[in-house]
C-alpha cells in the first residue's frame, strides 16, 4: 500500500477558491442546530458524517458550533484530498491524509496520535469512494482503540443540488435552510469480535440515516 500523498500545483489554489465559495454559500444559509451542541463543542469525540455532507461541516465547526476542542479531519491522499485539506485548514482545522485505498495504515496511526493529543476527529465512514451510506469498519476500530465515543452528525437541507457523483454530493442552494442534527453518541468497547464490529457499523449506519 502506497504511503504517497498526491497533489499537483493547482490543488491548493483551487482549494482556496473552493473555500471562498463554501464560505459565501454557508454565510447565506438559514442555519439551525438540534441536539447536544455543548457536548460537541466542549468534549472530545470522533465525529462521523456521510461523505455527501462535507460541504458545510467545516464552516459549522468554525462559525456555528465554535468548538472549544480542536478538530482534525481525515481526508484522502489524492489530489481531491489536498483541496479538501486546504479548505479545512482555512477554517482552523487540522487534517490527516489517508484512506483504505492509499496510505491507510499510516493515516490510522496519525488519527490515533491526533486523538491522544486531545483533538477530536472528523471522519466520513463511507468515504472516499463508497459505497454510499456504507460504514467501513475503520471508524469503529478507531473508537474502540481510542476509548472515545462516536458523535454522528446528520444534515437536513431545505433545498440542495445533488451532484452526479458516487455519493450524490449535496450542495445547498444559497439562502436556503440547513439543519445540523447532533445524534446520540455511540460508545464502542475494546476488543471487538468481527460480529460486534459489523453490529456497530450497522448501528452507525442507522444513526446517520440516508436519503
Amino acid at each position: 500500500m502506497s504511503s504517497e500523498v498526491r497533489q499537483v500545483w493547482w490543488s491548493r489554489p483551487l482549494g482556496n477558491v473552493l473555500w471562498l465559495f463554501i464560505t459565501f454559500v454557508c454565510f447565506t444559509l438559514r442555519k439551525r442546530v438540534r441536539g447536544n451542541v455543548e457536548r460537541l463543542r466542549e468534549t472530545q469525540s470522533i465525529v462521523a458524517l456521510w461523505h455527501n455532507n462535507i460541504f458545510v461541516p467545516c464552516y459549522f465547526y468554525r462559525y456555528v458550533i465554535r468548538g472549544k476542542v480542536g478538530m482534525s479531519m481525515l481526508t484522502s491522499a489524492s489530489k481531491d484530498g489536498t483541496m479538501l485539506s486546504t479548505v479545512a485548514n482555512n477554517y482552523g482545522m487540522r487534517t490527516v491524509r489517508g484512506s483504505g485505498h492509499r496510505r491507510g495504515v499510516v493515516g490510522f496511526i496519525d488519527m490515533l496520535r491526533e486523538l491522544k493529543g486531545g483533538m477530536s476527529m472528523c471522519i466520513t465512514p463511507d468515504g472516499p469512494k463508497g459505497p454510499r451510506y456504507h460504514c467501513h469498519p475503520g471508524v469503529i476500530k478507531l473508537a474502540s482503540m481510542s476509548g472515545l465515543p462516536i458523535t454522528p452528525l446528520r444534515f437536513h437541507y431545505g433545498a440542495c443540488l445533488r451532484m452526479r457523483t458516487w455519493d450524490r454530493f449535496h450542495v445547498p442552494l444559497p439562502f436556503s435552510r440547513v439543519e445540523l442534527e447532533i445524534c446520540e453518541q455511540i460508545s464502542v468497547p475494546k476488543g471487538l469480535t468481527d460480529e460486534e464490529l459489523d453490529s456497530y457499523c450497522a448501528e452507525l449506519e442507522k444513526s446517520l440515516g440516508g436519503d
